[in-house]
């Protein structure tokens, strides 16, 4: 996130402050802007930003297979794991609890992917789900892009929330968030456990003992984010203002 910040700003810097013209001018967007935004970037991140940005990463990591091992009651470590899920939809804190919950299933502690895997369900599948209770609330484009994210709902890919989230960050991360965490807390609430390594996606409850719960969590959480998202955000309206601020 950083390094993509850094360089689309060395570019907008280049490009306002380095005129070219003539037989020349096509070298700039070809040849001098990706170099010396590659160069520094790559200085950027490897010799000044990778130990601080590596440690925070680790320390994350750490942090959330210790809660994960120290006997955490499971509800408050259910809500923990699903906010993280929700805050950046595949960013570098939903990778953290994503990674560790992977890790520790590979050590034979289940529990932990089973909460992450009902998390990441719940965003694609709840602004799906949006889509078809409150058609009138979003646009064409993004009534298209909620039925592929049911369907990345059901296989569990949470990117599919991208879209809907940056119509209003500032109000949709917070709902993100809460229905995940609602979600995963409502599972481990009705007693979702292990019998056997978990399957990712909505369908897997299959491999799960009280699958029911799982699903019930997951499908609670997704109306979470569909009722509050449509409630708080005009999807249709925040287009329309984009598109007409980009005119």
């Amino acid at each position: 996130v950083v390094a993509g910040f850094f360089a689309g700003y060395v570019c907008k810097f280049l490009k306002e402050k380095i005129k070219i013209s003539g037989s020349a001018a096509g070298m700039m967007p070809l040849i001098i802007m990706p170099l010396i935004t590659v160069g520094l970037t790559g200085f950027l991140m490897s010799v000044i930003l990778a130990g601080p940005l590596g440690s925070i990463n680790t320390s994350l990591n750490a942090w959330v297979e210790t809660m994960c091992q120290n006997g955490t009651n499971s509800v408050v470590l259910a809500l923990v794991l699903g906010a993280m899920i929700g805050f950046d939809l595949g960013g570098p804190v939903n990778k953290a609890a994503w990674m560790a919950g992977n890790a520790l299933m590979l050590e034979g502690i289940y529990l932990p992917a089973i909460l992450v895997n009902c998390a990441i369900v719940i965003p694609p599948l709840g602004y799906g789900i949006a889509t078809f209770i409150r058609k009138k609330k979003f646009s064409k484009s993004l009534l298209e892009t909620g039925k592929g994210n049911i369907v990345m709902g059901i296989i569990g890919i949470t990117e599919g929330a991208i879209p809907f989230t940056l119509s209003n960050p500032l109000k949709l991360v917070p709902i993100n968030m809460l229905g995940c965490a609602v979600g995963a807390g409502i599972a481990a609430l009705l007693g979702v456990h292990p019998i056997m390594p978990p399957v990712g996606g909505l369908y897997g409850f299959i491999s799960l003992g009280s699958g029911w719960a799982y699903l019930v969590g997951a499908l609670v959480g997704a109306f979470t984010i569909a009722i509050l998202s449509t409630l708080f955000v005009d999807f249709a309206k925040d287009e329309a203002s984009s598109e007409d601020e980009e005119d």
